[in-house]
């Protein structure tokens, strides 16, 4: 756990929850979950800004509202694991919210001050439409 620390989860949860949805001495479940949060991260907002410099970052040169949906999303990942039907309903509101800001900032809706990626690897959003809808597939 390199990006999130043990401290980090302080302001979210307590320990004796952790633990319980962990569940191993060693943290593997927390380690796997946080993986798996940073993945669904950059499956989002990948595209735009550079996730690479942004998980490296450590301490205070971390963005901490990255840290916090981070943790939300590992979190209920967690939940979802160990109680699936029993997810608090602020946990299942947290991870919503979380999701929401990342397809607004991977789609371009809201800005952010995240570190972007360089031109050369930018993968641009064009979309075509027209009003009218296709009858014949010929274009």
């Amino acid at each position: 756990m390199d990006f999130i620390t043990e401290n980090d989860f302080d302001v979210q949860v307590r320990q004796e929850i952790l633990n319980l949805l962990d569940g191993s001495d060693d943290k593997t479940a927390v380690e796997l979950a946080t993986r798996m949060a940073t993945d669904q991260i950059t499956q989002y907002i990948g595209g735009k800004y550079d996730c690479k410099t942004i998980f490296a970052a450590e301490g205070d040169k971390r963005d901490h509202f990255i840290v916090m949906i981070t943790i939300d999303i590992l979190l209920y990942h967690l939940w979802a694991k160990r109680a699936p039907r029993k997810i608090p309903e602020y946990r299942v509101t947290r991870y919503q919210d979380a999701l929401d800001w990342l397809k607004s900032v991977g789609s371009g809706e809201l800005q952010s001050a995240l570190p972007q990626l360089p031109d050369d690897e930018y993968i641009g959003l064009i979309s075509i439409k027209s009003k009218y809808e296709p009858n014949n597939h010929k274009y």
